[in-house]
């Protein structure tokens, strides 16, 4: 019978990978087609305590230079989570700048509105206090109040001595606190 001719270079490295995975010369010869001596033959060098120590070197080398790798892109993934942290914060940022503008917006209306109100208000007050015939009746030349009298002076208003049925009231200068006036209920034009 003819010997059977290998390819060395194609077989070794596959015979080396199997054998690193544990497998027996036996399953090794079983699983490339060839005989347990040219398995033998393929790895045994290989399998030597001085191959062994070489490669153990080898491997130890490329350790080193994987574990230096592992550590740079350690270092890249750092940056790259403080990065997307630092974007994930942007985005909610933005958001929240967003949401205030519309909060922004939504008090400018109602301060819009709250103004146009004022502005009536003064409107109307500035009616009822006018000297003419528009306003209130209840007003006398000097700009106090004759319908609404207090028994007690209150403190910081401008405020004058009346007798009334004999006792001592208070009248309130309605010109000077004139938001007083819009709240009174009995307000009625001079010409009434």
């Amino acid at each position: 019978m003819p010997r059977k001719i290998y390819d060395d270079e194609k077989l070794k490295p596959e015979a080396l990978k199997l054998r690193r995975l544990g497998l027996s010369y036996r399953e090794i010869a079983k699983r490339l087609g060839c005989s347990v001596y040219k398995v033998h033959e393929l790895i045994s060098n290989y399998e030597s305590l001085s191959s062994r120590l070489k490669q153990a070197i080898e491997l130890a080398d490329k350790l080193d230079a994987l574990a230096s790798k592992l550590s740079v892109l350690e270092e890249q993934v750092s940056k790259l989570q403080s990065f997307l942290s630092n974007a994930k914060m942007l985005e909610g940022l933005a958001g929240e700048v967003s949401k205030l503008r519309e909060e922004v917006k939504s008090l400018n209306q109602r301060f819009k509105v709250l103004e146009n109100s004022i502005d009536w208000t003064r409107i109307s007050v500035e009616r009822r206090l006018m000297d003419d015939s528009t306003g209130c009746k209840w007003l006398d030349g000097n700009g106090y109040c004759t319908r609404w009298h207090w028994y007690r002076k209150a403190e910081g208003l401008d405020m004058r001595p009346d007798i009334v049925e004999d006792r001592t009231v208070y009248a309130l200068n309605a010109k000077k606190y004139p938001l007083i006036c819009t709240a009174c209920p009995t307000y009625k034009p001079r010409g009434l």
